[in-house]
C-alpha cells in the first residue's frame, strides 16, 4: 500500500514557525521516521511530509501539500498532530479528502492520545490512534487488504453511534525490535537543532528510550503509560555509529526524558561509544537524582558536554505541587555534580502554575540565577488534556480554548491564567526571566571567554536573538 504520514505545515503567521526561525532549531519528526521504517519493513511504500521543518526552511504551504496528494495519490494518510497543532491538522485532513476522497485518514498524537474524544472534533478523519502506533499502524494495514473490520481493533480510536470508543494498544516491551527511524525519507539537509544545542555541524536528534515513570502533574506521560523501556546499549552506539558513517554527524541531541534512568545501560552505551573510538559530541536530559560521580565523568569522556535538567521551580512548595519528586538541596547537588567534571548544565525552568504567586516566580528567575546554569530555558506552564494539570487548572483559574495558544515556547497568548498571575503578569515576568538571566555581567563575561571560533560567535548571536526576541 501507499501510505503518506504527514506532521501539517504551520501557517504564515503560526508563532511557533517564527520562534523556529529565530531560534535556528528545525528538528526531524522522529516518531514519523520510526513509524515510516516499521511500515517499510512490512514492504509498503511511504511517503513523508515534514510540514513545520519544510514550511520554516523551504516556505512549505498546504498549497504544496495538495499537490503532493495528488501526485503521491496514497491509499492511506496519518496524520501526527500535538494540541498546538489542531486546525492545521484539520485543514491538512480537508485537503487529504477534497482530493483523494477513497483515501483512509487516520490521526495521531499527543492530543488524540490524551483526550480520544476529540476525535469527534475531525470532521475528515476516518480512525484515531491511541498511543504509540508502532504495533497499531502494521495490523490496521494488514486488516485493511484482507478487507476486515478495522473497528474493534488494539490501538484504534472510532466513532460508533456518534460516541467514541477506544481499545488500548499493546506496549512495546523490547524496543529493538523497531528499525531505525527512516531517515532516508527525509531531506536531512534542513535538519539542525538551536544553536545553543550543539557544538558542531552536521547534528541532528535520537531517542534512545521510551516512557517515564514520574508523575509531574505537567506532562500527559501518564496519561499513556509510564512504562520505561529501552533500547539495548549496543542498539545506541550502533544508531550513532550509522549516523556519523552515513550523513556526517558530528553531534547528537538525545531526545529522552531521562537518558540515565537505568545506570549499568548509561555506562555501556558511553563505554561502547568509547571502544568504538566514535567522534561524537552529545547532549542529554535527566533528573538531578540520576547522576553520580562516576556517571557524569564517563559520560563526559564519552563525548556528552551538556546535561539538561527539568528544574522548573525554586520554589519547594511548587515543586512538591507539581510532583516532581525532588527538593531544591537535590537540584542544587545536582548541578554542581555535572558542573564539577566540565559537563555544561541547561536549565529548564516553568511559570504560571495554578496557585503559583508572583513572589514564586520572582524566586524561580533567583534560583537560577544562584545556580548559574549555562543555559536557561524559561517555559509557560500549560495545562494539556490529559494531564493532572488540566484539572487541576479548572479549579483555579480560566483556560483558553484556543488550542493554537498551548504551547510553552514564545508565549502570544497565554492558555491558563488565574486570580494570582493573569495574561500580562505572566507575559511580563518570561520576559523579565530571561532579560535578567542573560543580561547578567557575570554570564556576558563567561559566555565571551568560551569563544573559541567564528562558528562560535554565530552561534551565540542567533541565539541571543531568539531568547531575548531581538
Amino acid at each position: 500500500m501507499k501510505i503518506m504520514l504527514i506532521a501539517p505545515p504551520y501557517s504564515k503567521d503560526q508563532i511557533f514557525r517564527k520562534s523556529m526561525k529565530n531560534l535556528g532549531a528545525v528538528l526531524p519528526p522522529l516518531g514519523l521516521a520510526y513509524m515510516a521504517a516499521m511500515l517499510e519493513k512490512h514492504s509498503h511504500e511511504v511517503k513523508i511530509i515534514d510540514g513545520p521543518a519544510m514550511a520554516a526552511i523551504l516556505n512549505y504551504s498546504f498549497e504544496e501539500l495538495k499537490k503532493d496528494i495528488i501526485e503521491f495519490n496514497p491509499n492511506l494518510v496519518g496524520i501526527s498532530a500535538s494540541t498546538s497543532q489542531m486546525d492545521h491538522a484539520k485543514k491538512a485532513l480537508q485537503i487529504v479528502k477534497e482530493n483523494n476522497s477513497g483515501c483512509i485518514t487516520i490521526l495521531g498524537g499527543a492530543l488524540i492520545s490524551a483526550d480520544p474524544n476529540a476525535l469527534l472534533q475531525f470532521n475528515d478523519v476516518d480512525y484515531g490512534v491511541y498511543g504509540e502506533a508502532d504495533l497499531t499502524f502494521p495490523e490496521i494495514l494488514k486488516k485493511i487488504e484482507a478487507k476486515e473490520k478495522i473497528e474493534g481493533s488494539e490501538g484504534i480510536i472510532w466513532r460508533e453511534n456518534g460516541n467514541v470508543k477506544f481499545l488500548k494498544p499493546k506496549t512495546i516491551t523490547d524496543l529493538d525490535e523497531i528499525p531505525m527511524p527512516a531517515r532516508h525519507l527525509l531531506n536531512m539537509k534542513i535538519y539542525r537543532p538551536s544553536p545553543a544545542n550543539y557544538r558542531r555541524l552536521p547534528a541532528t536528534t535520537m531517542m534512545t528510550s521510551r516512557g517515564c515513570p514520574y508523575q509531574c502533574i505537567f506532562c500527559s506521560k501518564p496519561t499513556v503509560g509510564t512504562a520505561f523501556r529501552t533500547h539495548s546499549a549496543k542498539r545506541v552506539v550502533d544508531e550513532i555509529e550509522h549516523l556519523i558513517k552515513d550523513y556526517g554527524i558530528k553531534d547528537i541531541q538525545m531526545f529522552d526524558d531521562t537518558f540515565t534512568l537505568l545506570p549499568e545501560r548509561t555506562i555501556d552505551i558511553c563505554k561502547g561509544i568509547i571502544e568504538r573510538k566514535l567522534d561524537i559530541g552529545w547532549n542529554c536530559m535527566t533528573r538531578v537524582d540520576k547522576i553520580n560521580i562516576d556517571i557524569t565523568k564517563l559520560m563526559k569522556k564519552a563525548g556528552c558536554y551538556e546535561i539538561g535538567f527539568g528544574i522548573e521551580s525554586g520554589s519547594d512548595r511548587v515543586l512538591k505541587l507539581i510532583k516532581k519528586g525532588v527538593t531544591k538541596d537535590q537540584i542544587r547537588r545536582g548541578v554542581k555534580l555535572a558542573k564539577d567534571v566540565g559537563i555544561d548544565v541547561r536549565g529548564f525552568f516553568m511559570m504560571g502554575f495554578p496557585t503559583e504567586t508572583r513572589e514564586d516566580v520572582l524566586e524561580t528567575i533567583e534560583f537560577a540565577k544562584e545556580l548559574d546554569v549555562d543555559v536557561a530555558q524559561f517555559m509557560v506552564s500549560t495545562p494539556y488534556p490529559g494531564t493532572e494539570m488540566w484539572e487541576i487548572a479548572k479549579m483555579h483559574g480560566e483556560i483558553d480554548d484556543d488550542w493554537n495558544s498551548f504551547t510553552f515556547y514564545a508565549p502570544s497568548k497565554i492558555p491558563f491564567t488565574s486570580k494570582l498571575l493573569d495574561q500580562e503578569d505572566i507575559v511580563d515576568l518570561y520576559k523579565k526571566a530571561y532579560r535578567s538571566f542573560y543580561l547578567r555581567p557575570k554570564f556576558i563575561l563567561k559566555q565571551l571567554l568560551s569563544i573559541r571560533s567564528f562558528t562560535d560567535i554565530q552561534r551565540r548571536w542567533i541565539a541571543a536573538k531568539g531568547v531575548l526576541g531581538l
